[in-house]
C-alpha cells in the first residue's frame, strides 16, 4: 500500500535535513545516485525515509573522497564484502596520504631551518665546523668543457627527475668540484656534479651521503661562477698554511638564489670541504 505523501520529504526538506544545498541533491539525482521515489505530474519530487539513509551513505562516502562513480556502483551492489573492500581501500589511501603529508611537513620544517641560517651569516670568514651526514641527490656527471646550455640541461633534469622521488623540492642546490682543485690551484676546475640536498634518504637512484665530520666552511655573495675560483683558492691557502688535509670534494651550496631574490649580487653560497 502506498504511503501518504505527507510521510515523504520534498527535495528542499531532505536537503535541509542533511544540511546540503538543494542543487547538490538535484545533481545526485541527475547522476542516478538517488532518485525520488515519487515525481508528481506537477514536477514535485518526493523522497522516502530509506532514501534518507542512502543520502547519508553517499555523504559519508564523499567525506572519504570516494568518487561518485564508485559510490553509484556500490549502491547498485550493496553487500558486507563490497563495503568492507571500499573502506579498507580508503584506509590504505588515507594512510599513504598521511605519510606523504608528514614528509611534506618535515621538508617544510627543514626548509625553514635552512632559511633561518641566512640571518646570521659571516661572509668571507673561514670556519671550522662539525657537521652531521647529509643526503645529496646527484645529477649525471658533467663532462669537462660542457657548454652552458648542456650544463643547464643536466641541472634541470636533476630537478625534474627528483620531483618524482621526494615530496617537495626546495630552494637549495649545489655543485661538486674535485678536491684536486685544492691541491693544485692552477689546475682547470670544473663542476663534476650538480646536487640537491635532501633531509632523508630517498628512492632517487643517485642519492649519496656527504659524510659527517670536520669541515672548513666559507660563505660568499654574488654569482658562483664569478667567485668560486677565488674562494677555492682561499680554502687551498688556508689548508696549506695550517697543515690541513682536504679529504672530500668541494661542496658549493646555493642557499639564497632566484627563489628568494631578483638581485644577483645578493645571491649567497656556502662552500665546504672536509678536512683532517
Amino acid at each position: 500500500m502506498k504511503e501518504p505523501i505527507d510521510n515523504y520529504f520534498t527535495t528542499g526538506e531532505l536537503a535541509k535535513l542533511c544540511k546540503i544545498p538543494r542543487k547538490t541533491l538535484l545533481y545526485y539525482d541527475s547522476l542516478g545516485l538517488i532518485t525520488p521515489e515519487v515525481i508528481e505530474e506537477n514536477g514535485y519530487r518526493y523522497y522516502k525515509r530509506t532514501q534518507l539513509f542512502a543520502l547519508e551513505l553517499i555523504l559519508t562516502m564523499r567525506k572519504l573522497d570516494i568518487p561518485l562513480a564508485e559510490i553509484k556502483t556500490y549502491l547498485a551492489n550493496k553487500s558486507y564484502s563490497n563495503y568492507k573492500r571500499i573502506i579498507s581501500h580508503r584506509e590504505i589511501t588515507l594512510e599513504n596520504l598521511i605519510q606523504k603529508m608528514i614528509k611534506i611537513k618535515n621538508e617544510l620544517h627543514h626548509s625553514i631551518i635552512n632559511l633561518n641560517q641566512l640571518e646570521n651569516i659571516k661572509f668571507d670568514n673561514i670556519q671550522t665546523v662539525q657537521t652531521e651526514e647529509e643526503f645529496l641527490c646527484l645529477s649525471k656527471s658533467v663532462p669537462q668543457k660542457t657548454n652552458f646550455k648542456d650544463r643547464t640541461r643536466i641541472s634541470a633534469s636533476l630537478f625534474i627527475d627528483l620531483a618524482e622521488h621526494i615530496p617537495l623540492n626546495n630552494h637549495t642546490f649545489g655543485y661538486i668540484v674535485d678536491k684536486l682543485s685544492l691541491y693544485d690551484p692552477p689546475k682547470t676546475r670544473h663542476i663534476k656534479y650538480y646536487f640537491y640536498p635532501v633531509f632523508t634518504e630517498t628512492s632517487y637512484p643517485e642519492c649519496v651521503i656527504k659524510p659527517k665530520g670536520t669541515y672548513l666552511r666559507l660563505y660568499f655573495k654574488g654569482i658562483c661562477m664569478d667567485n668560486y675560483d677565488k674562494y677555492i683558492n682561499t680554502l687551498s691557502k688556508h689548508c696549506r698554511n695550517n697543515n690541513l688535509l682536504p679529504i672530500s670534494d668541494i661542496y658549493i651550496t646555493s642557499i639564497k638564489n632566484f627563489w628568494l631574490t631578483d638581485e644577483i649580487n645578493e645571491y649567497i653560497y656556502k662552500i665546504e670541504v672536509q678536512i683532517k
